[in-house]
């Protein structure tokens, strides 16, 4: 059963914090026979030509008959005319002197560059508030972790079809509408967003290891570099898309 202790790092979904923000999410296992699952959400703001923000994952079990599990998602949103953009995300299962020890991590980042400041919908906030109840109630449920990846992935998901369709611009909004109703413009309109370009990237990687009694140590890293005037992505492990980026390590013993 994945189970035990939970802990939260970051901001909470609604709330942004400034600067380069570091999310991540560490679960240590010593004890034998039990299970630890760490979870890190947060949503974060910056602004300025640098944007290095990191979230991180990392499982680490020295115990027999244990699981370990930490699940990191971070949602990055980039406003200005960034020039140097290098987000770090990154997974680590770490198993040291472990016998029969199940070990896994995963972390999302989710980066949205904009021209002007956005926030989310009260719509999105309350889907936001929702996948972290979801994540949460993960660690009582007793599936494997090719399940857990795929409920993991699904959430993920979930956050990204928020982060595409539930951001509006900050500030007053002009009227819309016969009536002259003030109307929230979205912040993004194929692939634009109001005050400038708008990218949303992703980096996925996965990699997996087992051992039976030994020490063994997997970790994957998804960096992106996006520059204002020709946006790219890269991954070491995996391809990469334009939605999300993703980063997962399973261990076992």
């Amino acid at each position: 059963m994945v189970a035990a202790g939970l802990i939260s790092a970051g901001s909470p979904a609604g709330a942004a914090t400034t600067g380069q923000p570091a999310n991540s999410a560490v679960a240590v296992n010593t004890r034998n026979g039990s299970s630890v699952f760490r979870i890190a959400f947060s949503v974060a703001r910056v602004a300025g030509p640098t944007v290095t923000a990191s979230n991180t994952a990392v499982a680490y079990a020295s115990c027999t008959s244990c699981e370990t599990v930490a699940v990191a998602i971070q949602v990055v949103l980039a406003t200005g005319q960034a020039t140097t953009v290098t987000p770090q995300n990154t997974a680590v299962a770490y198993n040291y002197r472990c016998a029969s020890c199940d070990t896994f991590a995963s972390a999302y980042q989710d980066l949205l560059m904009t021209g002007a400041p956005v926030h989310f919908t009260p719509q999105g906030n309350r889907q936001l508030a929702d996948v972290r109840h979801q994540l949460e109630e993960l660690r009582h449920q007793q599936i494997s972790f090719t399940q857990l990846q795929t409920d993991v992935n699904a959430l993920e998901q979930q956050v990204a079809q928020v982060v595409a369709t539930q951001l509006v611009t900050a500030g007053p909004q002009p009227p819309s509408g016969p009536a002259g109703q003030a109307g929230a413009a979205p912040a993004t309109d194929s692939g634009r967003a109001p005050g400038g370009p708008s990218t949303t990237t992703t980096t996925p990687a996965s990699a997996s290891t087992s051992s039976s009694t030994s020490t063994s140590t997997t970790s994957t890293t998804g960096s992106t570099t996006t520059s204002t005037t020709a946006p790219s992505t890269t991954t070491t492990t995996a391809p990469t898309t334009t939605t999300t980026s993703g980063s997962t390590t399973t261990t076992s013993g």
